[in-house]
């Protein structure tokens, strides 16, 4: 299977990039793997003139949309901030997941045609909150929006979601336990055909 993985946290010492760093040591045994990591991308987050036209992507964006193409499995690895997803996150899938890459809406029909179909998505988040209060509190609002509003509008299914809550808290044998946890995923990714 051909994996991508994107990891969104700007420390490369932090518990969501040693569990990023360990999913792509264990997968690259299993499948082909690409990865970009979000904050070494020179890239503007920002869509400066909205929805009114698809501003020039720069090299990097370009990259992640060949990747995306490529790709048969995506993998998101992102720490939960104020609720939701980190601004570069955002600002790439504002970006690089522009109307003309990922859907298409035809003039006489108002359904959305999904380009990014044939792909399967994982989203693993990290965050000091536990997860059970992410999901009273927050309803998952950052999941719902990169799954549903995100991957699944563009045609990504199924997409599983791993959160790893209480980080802070968490002792060196519970982190490296979730280590471990994380290497095994590649194993059991499913393709899209396995639904």
């Amino acid at each position: 299977m051909k994996i991508f993985v994107i990891s969104a946290h700007p420390d490369p010492g932090s518990f969501g990039s040693r569990l990023a760093d360990a999913y792509v040591e264990a997968a690259q045994a299993l499948h082909e793997v690409r990865r970009q990591n979000l904050f070494d991308l020179d890239f503007d987050p920002v869509l400066r003139e909205g929805l009114r036209r698809v501003q020039p992507l720069e090299p990097d964006l370009i990259t992640v949309q060949a990747n995306l193409n490529w790709a048969q499995h995506v993998v998101v690895f992102y720490p939960v901030w104020w609720g939701n997803v980190p601004a570069v996150l955002k600002g790439m899938f504002d970006r690089a997941l522009n109307s003309e890459f990922t859907y298409h809406r035809e003039a006489d029909d108002p359904a959305w045609r999904k380009v990014l179909t044939g792909r399967s998505a994982h989203i693993i988040t990290t965050s000091d909150a536990a997860a059970t209060w992410l999901r009273k509190h927050y309803r998952d609002a950052d999941t719902n929006a990169v799954r549903y509003a995100t991957f699944e509008r563009c045609g990504m299914q199924p997409v599983r979601i791993t959160r790893v809550g209480g980080v802070r808290s968490l002792s060196q044998k519970q982190r490296d336990k979730w280590v471990t946890r994380v290497s095994l995923f590649p194993r059991h990714e499913l393709r899209p055909d396995e639904k």
